[in-house]
């Protein structure tokens, strides 16, 4: 019986996984950007996009950003922090903080469209969000 528990857990974070694969991959064409990658609850990558460095870099400075100001926010009434931006001379870095430690984060090109960048991938998080 434990066996086959196991095996169906892991056949359902293979599908789960697979289907934040999709919405990456959806995300990723998006014109403008450079690298993507999904971090689950503890902050692990799931998959990424591109450069996998440059994603994991911004995914930890912008998650301790949130967590090392997170009174600071609260008191100018800044919670829930939807998106951090962070502008760059060599790119620009978004950052959505998701359930816990989960996140989403990417690298933009500096001339790209970042409210377009922005409204798209928003429809793309309450999915995310759920698989995650």
């Amino acid at each position: 019986m434990i066996k086959k528990t196991y095996a169906i857990s892991f056949h359902l974070l293979s599908i789960r996984t697979n289907m934040i694969e999709d919405l990456l991959e959806i995300i990723s064409k998006i014109s403008g950007i450079i690298s993507s990658g999904i971090f689950d609850e503890k902050g692990l990558l799931i998959c990424y996009f591109g450069d996998r460095e440059t994603t994991n870099k911004i995914a930890n400075t912008m998650q301790r950003i949130v967590n090392e100001n997170h009174n600071q926010f609260y008191s100018l009434n800044l919670e829930p922090i939807t998106c951090l931006t962070l502008i760059g001379d060599t790119g620009t870095s978004l950052f959505w903080p998701l359930n816990k430690s989960s996140s989403l984060a990417m690298m933009i090109d500096n001339d790209a469209n970042l409210g377009k960048i922005r409204r798209n991938v928003e429809n793309y998080l309450p999915r995310i969000k759920e698989l995650i």
